[in-house]
């Protein structure tokens, strides 16, 4: 028994919807419940409708709409569904529209978008998705059941980014249970879910990996798959670094690393209830599914360097101060300060005077600016990035701050934090160093000799280009 996800790429129109099922047809005997997402980018459109709705431009509203609603017949006609269930699919998709111009008209005329108004018309998108997948499923002959995903994931009633009750999500997937042992295929969608008293809400962005880890761990299944548009993890950003390997595996620790400090993927805390479940979830390519992908567990064997993850857009902040020598409580002041601000801080390095913290650069700096002056002297720095060395055992194994700073040695290193994590060496550094840095990294931990050869001459080659491009400007 497994579950499978499908993101938004994998059902981007009526050809991958055919897709989809064909690939979910060869799993059948493995009883699957499959989570699916929305099609490509209709979340988005669906929240500008409404951003759209609240500033009363109705000719922008009625232009997206009717664009969503070309983009769902057409998929619909493309995606091998016979006629008679067509038709019956497009009545469902037009009643589905009629209620999104429902909504969208109170928005309008009240000039407000509240959260719970918005869950209601985000929520269209994977209701339409998983409608048309398990239609074309029924459509191959076999034996499919849809489940409107409100039905199964309870939550409060936080809309925008509801908190969910997992004891009675696992009360009413036992229903489900006897579906997939009689072999029926269970067919619902992410993202969504309901109140208690029927309201509908949602998980949050990355709530279909949130629903179907929710589900695996309530049935127990075997084991979750996460179907995107990537081959799996990689041991860098391949945009920085276009030779980054697939990681046939990594835990879950090291995992929340990566995606915490830059990689796009998957959000762990999204498939944190099937991991501490003892339920593996693995990461394939719904374009190259012979490929075998990346497993996430709860633990792997052997420590050491694992992958290499960046982020850009970081701004610090050095706070200095000679009362804060012994001082006691002045460390506890300072956050006090971001936590009014709501200001997430990243990377924390100390010492006896001064403290340095990275916070994104979108935080409102000029209000925390002005009353951390109150307290401490403070210069901003901008345009950094962060790069972070992943993997078990960092803290404790010997020689990998030499390795790091061997392959950095011509790169200033502007904050270092390391040994408040076994999973994670962090340092701080100019924008304009990430993608040098990060190869560097790549090719003294990843590669062999002969292959840092090989990269070395490219990226002296890029480094050339950059230095002539700068010069004709």
């Amino acid at each position: 028994m497994i579950v499978l996800k499908f993101g938004g790429t994998s059902v981007r129109d009526g050809r991958q919807f055919a897709a989809v099922a064909r690939l979910i047809a060869a799993r059948r005997s493995e009883s699957c419940l499959v989570v699916v997402s929305a099609m490509a980018d209709v979340t988005d459109e669906l929240e500008r409708v409404g951003q759209l709705a609240r500033e009363a431009r109705a000719d922008e509203v009625e232009r997206v709409l009717n664009e969503l609603i070309r983009r769902h017949r057409h998929a619909i006609s493309e995606a091998g569904i016979t006629p008679a269930e067509a038709v019956n699919l497009e009545d469902e998709s037009n009643h589905t529209f009629t209620r999104i111009r429902q909504l969208v008209t109170g928005v309008t005329l009240l000039g407000e978008l509240t959260p719970r108004t918005s869950d209601a018309l985000l929520a269209t998108g994977e209701l339409l998705s998983s409608k048309i997948l398990a239609t074309c499923l029924s459509g191959m002959g076999i034996p499919t059941r849809w489940i409107d995903p409100r039905e199964l994931i309870i939550t409060d009633a936080s809309f925008g980014a509801a908190v969910p009750d997992e004891d009675e999500i696992e009360r009413r997937v036992k229903t489900v249970r006897p579906m997939l042992e009689k072999g029926q295929l269970v067919v619902t969608g992410g993202f969504v879910g309901a109140a208690i008293d029927g309201q509908t809400t949602t998980l949050g962005r990355g709530g279909s990996d949130y629903t179907a880890a929710l589900l695996a761990a309530a049935l127990p299944s075997s084991s979750l798959e996460i179907w995107t548009d990537v081959d799996g993890l990689l041991t860098a950003d391949p945009r920085v670094v276009s030779h980054a390997r697939v990681l046939p595996s990594i835990s879950f620790a090291e995992a929340a690393e990566l995606a915490y400090f830059g990689a796009k993927v998957l959000h762990p805390a999204t498939i944190r209830p099937a991991v501490r479940r003892g339920i593996p979830v693995r990461i394939k390519n719904t374009f190259r599914p012979e490929l075998k992908g990346t497993s996430i567990l709860r633990d792997v064997e052997g420590i050491g360097v694992r992958a290499i993850a960046a982020r850009r857009g970081t701004t610090a902040l050095f706070l200095s101060n000679p009362r804060m020598l012994l001082a006691h409580g002045y460390v506890a002041r300072i956050f006090g300060i971001f936590e009014r601000h709501r200001v997430p801080v990243d990377v924390i390095a100390t010492s006896e005077v001064s403290v340095a913290i990275t916070v994104n650069e979108d935080a409102p700096l000029e209000a925390l600016v002005r009353e951390l002056r109150e307290l401490v002297e403070v210069e901003v720095v901008r345009g950094l990035a962060v790069v972070t060395v992943v993997g078990k055992g960092l803290r404790t194994m010997p020689g990998v701050a030499a390795r790091v700073f061997g392959a950095l040695q011509e790169i200033n290193v502007i904050m270092i934090s390391q040994g408040a994590s076994d999973t994670n060496f962090t340092f701080v550094l100019a924008e304009g160093d990430l993608a040098p840095a990060s190869l560097r990294l790549h090719q003294e931990f990843f590669e062999t000799v002969n292959e840092k050869r090989m990269c070395a001459e490219l990226w002296d080659t890029s480094e050339t280009k950059d230095a002539r491009h700068s010069q004709s400007l």
